[in-house]
């Protein structure tokens, strides 16, 4: 039920086929291996290890053989700095601590550095520090954000639920009615996230998932009776759906580390991308007729996310890296859930999150410059994109989520809106003067 490609490749400076160092243990409910980060001799290396329950540890792996040693039980990030000291994060400050590269174990006491750093997240350490001494760090990344209804013009029309502090943004969908959202929500300094159900009317929030773990990326059925949602239960990563009513139990629909991203209109079939053979991500199809048996329709050298299908079944739409940069393309999308016809691009200027709107008359998406985009769609023509307004979204476009959704008729916005400023970065010259030696 583990994805063995969640793990850590190797590649020469020059270019190259990407070669797998350390591949996640199912039998330890090892999930993702990230941020490696190199030792003194080249050859042994740093690295944080994601567990199926979403704990996080801090391991020392070698490029030489598949043996590991723990080097921090703490969920926090790890970077080396020399000479001979491993930086990281501690009850909310940042610390080091003498470090024997050799033996690869912790020495000493730690000392305290400066308070406060971030510590509740899976991303790469808010922390780096140069060979000359100069430390910067990045205090609570979590930025005030709200869900912010726009008009087309830009104009904001109205709000959901309050501000609040968020690390990444908050993937959401409305539902088939446009009376309520589904989204994915963490609490500020916890390390889990749930699924709520908010009734737009009454602008009042239900949690539908409670779970010590990670629940991500949200999708309604077409009727909008279930939602699907990525989760671990019980060590199972996977798909789960639960009834939007929250009676019931959680079934699991699929094992391993998959996104979905969309659920088609007639109900055949569940969008969702997996990561490949070459890490890079690749969009499946997870049929729920005959023998449920998901395929891929993208799993190539290119990284493609974010696939929507029109609410015609005719035209699947996604991101895809191809051309150097992120971009949106559609390709026609047969009766059998099979690819056909060739693909479009749409997107001038970089382009990620497409929607469709429920009429089928536009495709929206993000441009790189964080544009709101409008696509006219007449028949089998996607017109030139129009800018309608600037978005403050707090994801970029790697981000597996998507982080608006549009009403019915096309003339609202919901977006999740970053609010005032993120937080300074600063700086200390001779972070190691008044340590002890």
């Amino acid at each position: 039920g583990i994805n063995n490609n969640n793990g850590l490749f190797q590649i020469p400076a020059t270019g190259g086929e990407p070669k797998l160092v350390l591949k996640p243990d199912p039998a330890r409910r090892e999930n993702l291996l990230v941020y490696p980060c190199f030792l003194p001799d080249g050859r042994h290396f740093l690295y944080r290890l994601v567990g199926t329950d979403s704990s996080q540890k801090v391991f020392a792996g070698s490029l030489d053989s598949q043996d590991v040693k723990q080097v921090l039980t703490e969920a926090a990030p790890a970077v080396y700095a020399p000479p001979g000291w491993l930086l990281f994060a501690r009850d909310g400050a940042l610390v080091a601590q003498r470090f024997d590269a050799d033996h690869l174990e912790l020495t000493g006491e730690a000392f305290f550095l400066t308070q406060p750093t971030n510590t509740a997240t899976v991303f790469g350490a808010p922390f780096s520090v140069s060979e000359n001494g100069v430390l910067i760090w990045q205090g609570y990344r979590e930025r005030a954000y709200q869900l912010v209804w726009f008009d087309r013009a830009g104009k904001q029309v109205g709000t959901v639920g309050t501000a609040m502090k968020v690390l990444i943004g908050q993937y959401l969908q409305l539902s088939p009615d446009g009376k309520s959202l589904v989204i994915q929500r963490r609490e500020a300094q916890l390390q889990s996230r749930d699924i709520w159900i908010i009734d737009l009317a009454r602008n009042l929030p239900t949690r539908l998932t409670s779970h010590p773990g990670l629940d991500d990326f949200p999708i309604w059925s077409p009727d909008g009776s279930r939602v699907v949602f990525q989760a671990s239960r019980d060590g199972v990563l996977g798909l789960y759906q639960k009834a939007a009513s929250g009676v019931g139990a959680e079934e699991l629909l699929l094992k391993g580390v998959n996104f979905p991203t969309d659920w088609s209109r007639d109900g055949r079939f569940i969008f969702y991308n997996a990561i490949g053979g070459t890490g890079r991500r690749g969009i499946w199809a997870l049929p729920l007729t005959g023998d449920h048996q998901p395929y891929p329709l993208f799993n190539s050298d290119f990284d493609m996310l974010h696939a929507q299908l029109s609410p015609d079944g005719h035209w699947l739409a996604y991101v895809s890296d191809e051309s150097g940069s992120y971009e949106i393309y559609v390709q026609p999308f047969t009766a059998e859930g099979k690819l056909g016809g060739d693909k479009k691009r749409i997107s001038t200027s970089g382009g990620s999150q497409p929607r469709f709107r429920r009429d089928g008359q536009e495709l929206f998406y993000i441009a790189a410059d964080g544009q709101m985009m409008a696509v006219k769609i007449n028949s089998t023509t996607f017109e030139t994109p129009t800018a309608l307004f600037k978005t403050r979204m707090l994801n970029g476009p790697i981000q597996p989520g998507i982080e608006y959704d549009v009403t019915a008729d096309g003339q609202r916005f919901l977006i999740g809106t970053k609010v005032g400023e993120a937080t300074p970065v600063s700086v200390i010259l001779n972070w190691t003067v008044g340590l002890k030696k």
